[in-house]
């Protein structure tokens, strides 16, 4: 985390609470997408969801329920030349919606939502600056997810 983080986060607009840890967050036009977790976070307690739609009015929260998280949330990490990601999936039938950072030679940063339908994307989201991510293996050990089987490809 760098100096700062506290003011940067206050500062933008997200769906978490202030009792929250902002995990994942940015704008994607009229829309923002957070990823919240619980302060005490871990693979058996805490809770952490997927909250996209308008400032102060969600329109979708994955998983529902503020439960420590299961095998509907997984996780990986991206390894490119001159560069990496991390991305958490969350899955709710046969969808998935895929929030991700990735920083690569030649491209720069990348970040967004992609949401899948029977693991095929349908629709990607670019984030708009500024992205606050906290996304990678540090966080996914600390939170317990289980690791991602089906792969992302960045679109």
């Amino acid at each position: 985390m760098f100096h700062g983080y506290a003011q940067l986060a206050g500062a933008v607009e997200s769906h978490c609470e202030q009792d929250e840890s902002i995990i994942f967050n940015c704008r994607t036009g009229k829309k923002i997408v957070s990823v919240c977790a619980s302060k005490t976070i871990s693979a058996s307690s805490g809770y952490l969801q997927y909250r996209f739609g308008p400032k102060g009015a969600p329109e979708l929260i994955l998983p529902a329920a503020k439960i420590p998280p299961n095998a509907d949330i997984q996780a990986s990490t991206l390894t490119f030349a001159g560069g990496g990601g991390a991305y958490i999936r969350f899955k709710q039938a046969s969808y998935g919606y895929v929030v991700y950072t990735a920083l690569g030679r030649g491209w720069g940063d990348k970040a967004g939502i992609a949401v899948e339908k029977n693991n095929g994307l349908q629709v990607n989201l670019n984030c708009k600056k500024p992205v606050l991510s906290e996304l990678g293996p540090d966080f996914f050990d600390k939170a317990g997810l289980s690791k991602d089987q089906i792969g992302f490809e960045l679109p």
